[in-house]
């Protein structure tokens, strides 16, 4: 079954968060939203410091768990071969609207796989659809999704993405983002220890590392 990481976003001290964004442009999921997508959409963001020292990640910290991210990364996830994927363009620009930069994507996935054993994952189901999960403890799959990046059809609170990718991911390096072993969802407080820990902490680190050569001086 799937053995990849869950992939996070993580909030970046002295970086642009999202301040503001439309979600109705994408909040039926399983609507096809690339034909209809305005050419005008934006994203306004914010800082908790002076703007003018405030920077760009990869992938901007917002509380909706959406993927915007930059064109660097876009371009990374393309030349993998990731598929059930739509790059919504969309320019990033501050409160006063001033353009930030013209070339940022929101990642709006596709086809989600129905992947996971919602049962032995201790899902809490939803009132509303009960096929799919409000909460779950840990993630448990009944099939392979044969998916490089993707959200779980049941549970699309959670990003997964395969080893292979990450790998490549942390090779050019990349802001705004982290891995994490899926031994480690739904812990709270202090983790405890795990063997497999050590790999996943190495591939951050490489990530980040690599991401330093690329951010403005």
């Amino acid at each position: 079954m799937f053995s990849g990481l869950s992939w996070r976003l993580v909030e970046v001290q002295g970086a642009f968060y999202v301040h503001r964004f439309d979600d109705s442009l994408i909040r039926k999921a399983e609507k096809d939203v690339a034909p209809s997508w305005p050419a005008n959409a934006f994203c306004v963001v914010d800082a908790d410091g002076p703007l003018k020292e405030a920077r760009l990640t990869d992938c901007l910290w917002n509380n909706s768990a959406q993927w915007f991210v930059s064109a660097r990364l876009k371009e990374c996830l393309e030349r993998a071969g990731v598929t059930e994927v739509d790059y919504l363009p969309l320019k990033i620009i501050d409160r006063s609207g001033r353009v930030l930069d013209p070339h940022y994507f929101l990642i709006h996935f596709r086809n989600a796989p129905n992947c996971l054993d919602l049962e032995a994952s201790g899902a809490k189901r939803s009132r509303a659809i009960p096929s799919k999960a409000e909460t779950l403890e840990r993630l448990v799959f009944n099939k392979e999704p044969n998916r490089a990046l993707f959200r779980p059809l049941t549970y699309s609170k959670v990003t997964l993405i395969s080893w292979p990718l990450a790998e490549t991911m942390a090779d050019v390096g990349f802001s705004g983002l982290r891995f994490m072993g899926l031994f480690d969802f739904g812990l709270k407080g202090d983790l405890p220890p795990n063997p497999q820990r050590f790999a996943v902490d190495a591939l951050c680190n490489r990530l980040w590392k690599n991401a330093q050569q690329h951010t403005p001086s």
